[in-house]
């Protein structure tokens, strides 16, 4: 997968705009971040939880990380390159579920 791919997944889900965040692509959901495409346009940090991202990046330190300043905050690093194409996108619409209305959140894993 690239960072194309991984953008396109995330503009895909409802209710989901491109914003810009501090010069990098942000992807919210009623104004609140679930996705940003780092500066070096292979990394996405996702919103998570901070069990599951010690998780993968204790098993795949080369694919998942914890961002610089960020350890108090539930979100992850993935190098979508390196990353199985299956878990980006789960991580992508796992991301969204945490910011996006319940009742969308239900609509969409329902569907």
């Amino acid at each position: 997968m690239n960072i194309a791919e991984a953008r396109a997944i995330a503009l895909a889900l409802p209710g989901t705009e491109e914003t810009d965040h501090g010069g990098k692509p942000s992807f919210r959901v009623n104004g609140k971040i679930f996705a940003i495409i780092q500066a070096d346009g292979r990394t996405l940090t996702v919103k998570t939880t901070k069990e599951e991202r010690a998780l993968l990046a204790s098993a795949k330190p080369e694919t998942y990380g914890v961002p610089e300043g960020f350890a108090h905050l539930s979100y992850m690093h993935v190098r979508v390159e390196t990353a199985e194409a299956g878990q980006v996108r789960e991580l992508i619409e796992a991301a969204w579920g945490w910011v996006a209305p319940k009742k969308a959140v239900r609509a969409y894993f329902e569907r």
